[in-house]
């Protein structure tokens, strides 16, 4: 069995909600007709990453290692088809709607949990310095 934490998890979903939030914050202030675009790709990629980490950590802590790859496959489908509809329903709803802000902003936010797993690496920080001593 394999056990999984769930707090960086959580801890990542919710930087990039923040983050969401903010962008959308902070480009309405700078320019309005920028705002409802960078919202939009911001929360995109959000919640479709919320969705993804639903789907694969939701189940119970202990998981069959044969478990996780056919989890891991469904959900990362879903997150790409929920991905299209919300790209799909934002160039529909959005007018105007720039497109680079759009990209731009849904990009950003999914480099996050990149990032996000540098700085909240669980690992032993003195692990490299022991490896090679």
């Amino acid at each position: 069995m394999l056990e999984t934490k769930t707090t960086q998890i959580k801890r990542i979903v919710l930087i990039q909600f923040t983050v969401s939030v903010i962008a959308g914050f902070l480009s309405w202030i700078v320019d309005e007709a920028l705002a409802p675009s960078i919202l939009a790709g911001a929360l995109i990629a959000s919640s479709t990453n919320a969705y993804f980490a639903w789907k694969v950590f939701s189940k119970q802590k202990e998981v069959k290692s044969s478990e996780i790859l056919t989890t891991y496959y469904g959900a990362e489908v879903g997150k790409m088809i929920l991905t299209v509809m919300l790209f799909v329903a934002a160039f529909n709803a959005l007018k105007p709607l720039n497109v680079v802000a759009l990209m731009c902003a849904y990009l950003l936010i999914t480099i996050i949990p990149v990032l996000a797993s540098f700085y909240f690496n669980d690992d032993d920080t003195n692990r490299r310095k022991k490896n090679v001593s």
